[in-house]
């Protein structure tokens, strides 16, 4: 308990540093991309990295990293830092069999597994010192392409699978924790099955990329394969992920439909930020800090390419603070 206290205390604590929506309203509307940069030079966003605006995102992906890493100890927690280490299980796979020699621009900062030893197992083809879910997981991908076609989307696939049963396993019994990866799945199964539909897709595709774990089951999903689009928008308005249909039918956006999704995770944490005797504060700023990254990401980008204000709004998150 005293763990979860302190770890919760940094966390309100770190809620202070966030940009909050008073500064990236003013990125938003800043007069050009220079502009939006000094904004965040000037909240000391990056620890002023000289690496430019990646240099600055990447330094506040690592102190994000190192944090939920050390609370990672906290039961539910670990999944956080779980999502790291996937990640670049991904990357590394990808850089083994697509011939990429230095990877190092495709990662991210470690998770639960430090990087180094990721890349020696991913690159020696020896697991034996990572997680079981997850060297099962590499296991398959390299038996598979033994006799078969290289594919990145293979990789992700199998890899997302592993991921989410993984995260599912490690945050069994913290209700709000659950109830953030279960929505987390059910988004990213209905974004399948709309893009893969959009595309002019096969129902086996869907199939092939469906994640277990959501609570809209695949069966539900497959229902829907053959239907009208707006059909499928009607009846997915029913589920837990209602407020991002709703947007999604009058827009079409798939970013629309993801900020919904980002809104609706931070909501679970949002209510119980102020309860140091539970996971909420560490959790809801991990997610509020994600939120934020998503958002400078998109700002400077699009800031920089001299976009529509409104191309830039419709992409934003609700805030935290």
């Amino acid at each position: 308990m005293a763990e979860l206290i302190y770890a919760a205390s940094i966390a309100r604590s770190l809620e202070n540093t966030l940009l909050g929506s008073e500064k990236i309203t003013r990125m938003v509307f800043a007069e050009n991309y220079e502009a939006a940069v000094k904004i965040l030079q000037e909240s000391g966003f990056g620890n002023m990295s000289d690496g430019g605006v990646d240099g600055m995102i990447a330094a506040e992906e690592v102190k994000l990293a190192r944090f939920m890493k050390e609370a990672g100890g906290i039961k539910g927690l670990s999944g956080f830092a779980l999502t790291n280490d996937y990640h670049n299980a991904k990357a590394l796979m990808k850089a083994k069999y697509g011939g990429i020699s230095d990877p190092s621009f495709m990662l991210a900062p470690a998770g639960e597994i430090d990087v180094d030893l990721l890349k020696d197992a991913v690159m020696n083809d020896s697991y034996d010192a990572l997680f079981p879910r997850l060297a099962q997981a590499l296991t398959h991908i390299d038996v598979y392409f033994a006799s078969n076609p290289h594919s990145g989307r293979y990789i992700d696939e199998v890899l997302d699978k592993a991921m989410y049963a993984h995260i599912l396993e490690v945050s069994k019994k913290v209700k709000s924790v659950e109830k953030y990866w279960v929505t987390e799945i059910d988004y990213a199964n209905v974004e399948s099955l709309l893009r893969i539909k959009k595309a002019g897709g096969r129902e086996s595709e869907f199939k092939s990329a469906f994640i277990s774990g959501g609570s809209i089951g695949e069966d539900a999903l497959c229902a829907l394969f053959e239907e009208e689009e707006a059909v499928v928008e009607e009846k997915l308005k029913y589920t837990s992920v209602s407020r991002g249909m709703a947007e999604y039918a009058s827009t079409k956006s798939f970013a629309r439909l993801e900020a919904c999704k980002d809104n609706a995770q931070l909501e679970i944490f949002k209510a119980d930020r102020y309860d140091v005797f539970s996971v909420a504060p560490i959790a809801g700023y991990y997610v509020a800090k994600k939120s934020e990254l998503k958002a400078v990401k998109m700002i400077t980008t699009l800031q920089k390419i001299g976009a529509d204000k409104s191309l830039i709004k419709e992409r934003l998150r609700e805030f935290y603070v």
